[in-house]
């Protein structure tokens, strides 16, 4: 099985290989990029945008464009290969047959179309985005004196002529001062057993999703109370179709930070789950876009988000207003682990909680 796998994944490789290939003979297409198909999708990620001292709004655009293409070749031995990834996670052939399980992997295989180029209609003025990465993502910065503070822009596609879909880009509009959460989802407002790989991946690909019982309406308290909401995850983009209707129904909306990953060259279970360094580096980058802020950290003790945010702490102590760690079942929460991991610290900063309550706000 290992060597039918690989020699799968090696012609996939090859057969990925034929575009830039194809584009050479094209030098047109690679300097310019080339507009969307009919056949082509979009999706836009949620962002958030900041406010200089002149009033005028820096607007992130993160878009996604690909072709889901039941009938590509690739597509077909990518999801061949994949289902023999997941065998060594003990999915059994019969689930990989499951629609669930088709309508979930869907999103780790389609064609992701690079040297796209779309554009964008914004205060009467047309912006056209880079070109399209190898994934299939751009992103770009626009630039906007209107808009009110704590509203979210929808930013619409100026489509091609002859393609009657709609698209939109949605920014919210986050003043230079306020007080923001960023939040983990995995195991923080959504169980999915990262601690046990072979748990995570039947929880990603056949479970149902729901919310931690008591997050939504801590979430809710929060907003009223006049936060705003960026959301951090080691999980791939690819997951956000499927993370999207949960966060649509139980949180309150904001900008998401997910993670790059090419199914082809990468396996699923060792991919999955925490990133210690890519979690540092996002919420540092986040809180360096909103300096002014005051932040609340919200994580869980599965992994390594305790020994994250202590750090994050350690660079921003005039930040960081609360760390909130949700107890998982089954990991480290001996008192001698967050007492070292928050040892300089003050102890009114940081809270470990099984139950999300307004008392975690107290210090």
């Amino acid at each position: 099985m290992k060597k039918t796998l690989t020699a799968k994944l090696t012609l996939i490789k090859r057969l990925l290989k034929i575009g830039p290939g194809l584009l050479m003979a094209a030098p047109s297409l690679v300097l310019h990029g080339s507009p969307l198909k009919t056949d082509e999708d979009i999706i836009f990620f949620p962002t958030s945008a900041t406010q200089n001292q002149d009033g005028v709004w820096k607007i992130p655009v993160h878009v996604w464009l690909y072709e889901l293409d039941k009938n590509s070749i690739i597509r077909m031995l990518s999801v061949e290969a994949v289902a023999e990834l997941l065998e060594y996670m003990d999915v059994t052939e019969e689930q990989t047959k499951l629609p669930v399980f088709k309508e979930r992997i869907k999103w780790f295989l389609v064609d992701n179309e690079s040297n796209k180029r779309i554009n964008i209609k914004l205060d009467n003025q047309i912006h056209t985005s880079p070109r399209s990465g190898l994934n299939g993502h751009s992103l770009f910065d626009i630039s906007s004196k209107s808009g009110n503070t704590g509203d979210w822009v929808k930013i619409p596609v100026h489509m091609p002529e002859g393609d009657e879909r709609t698209f939109y880009a949605e920014t919210q509009l986050i003043p230079r001062q306020g007080l923001s959460v960023i939040s983990d989802i995995d195991d923080t407002l959504k169980p999915s057993n990262v601690l046990d790989k072979k748990a995570l991946i039947q929880s990603v690909f056949f479970k149902d999703y729901h919310a931690v019982e008591g997050m939504p309406a801590f979430f809710q308290h929060l907003s009223n109370e006049g936060a705003y909401f960026h959301y951090l995850s080691s999980s791939p983009w690819q997951m956000y179709p499927l993370l999207k209707p949960l966060l649509d129904q139980y949180y309150p909306k904001g900008s998401l930070n997910l993670r790059n990953f090419n199914p082809t060259n990468r396996s699923f279970f060792k991919f999955f789950g925490s990133s210690e360094v890519y979690k540092i580096s996002k919420t540092m980058n986040i809180i360096d876009r909103y300096p002014e802020h005051q932040f609340i950290l919200i994580g869980d003790s599965g992994e390594k988000d305790p020994e994250v945010y202590a750090r994050i702490y350690r660079e921003y102590p005039h930040n960081i207003k609360h760390i909130l760690i949700r107890a998982v079942e089954g990991s480290n929460l001996h008192t001698s682990r967050f007492e070292e991991v928050f040892r300089d610290i003050p102890k009114g900063k940081w809270k470990v909680f099984s139950e999300p309550s307004h008392s975690l706000l107290e210090e």
